[in-house]
Formats: structure tokens, sequence, C-alpha cells
């Protein structure tokens, strides 16, 4: 496989999970954690979220989108988008638990 095709392959995944490629080393860590929760959680689990949960993973993906938006970002909005994320886990967990007796 040639590097081209590696860096390919990489960037459509890095896309798929709401990143961009080209912001992966300018960003904090949690900033780019942070995305790619809220991403995958209005792809994936949309129907366990609620309106002002939505409402702040929409918010913060919107400010993510934008450089002057996302410099304001702030520690806490990431953690809290992380904390949205974990009690969504926790009710994903519990319905397969549920499932599965």
């Amino acid at each position: 496989m040639k590097s081209t095709d590696k860096t390919t392959n990489t960037n459509y995944w890095l896309k798929q999970n709401g990143l961009k490629p080209e912001l992966l080393t300018a960003l904090d860590i949690e900033l780019l954690q942070a995305q790619k929760i809220a991403h995958n959680l209005l792809k994936h689990h949309a129907q366990l979220l609620g309106h002002n949960q939505a409402a702040t993973l929409n918010n913060f993906l919107r400010a993510m989108t934008f450089g002057s938006q996302r410099k304001k970002i702030s520690k806490r909005q990431c953690y809290t988008v992380m904390n949205i994320g974990t009690e969504v886990n926790r009710k994903v967990f519990k319905q397969h638990r549920l499932l599965n007796k």
C-alpha cells in the first residue's frame, strides 16, 4: 500500500468521525475528543439525547467549525460535551443489558 493511499484512508476515517485532518495537530486534545464525541452522539445516538443536550452538542460543533469561535471554546465546554457522552453511554449500556436478560 502506498503512502498516499494510507493518508487518503486516514483522512477519510477522520472525516467520518467529524474531525478535520488539517486541524489534527493544531488543536488541543480536549477539543478533538469533544468534537468526536459530539459528532458520534448526534450521528448514532440522537434519540437518547434530551433537547438541551442536542442543542449543546450542535452549538459546540458549530463553534468548532469557525476558527474565531473555536478559540473561545473553554475546556469546561469540552468537559460538558464529554459528560453528555458519558451519560448517553450509560444509557446505551443499560439498554444493552436489558436486551440481553
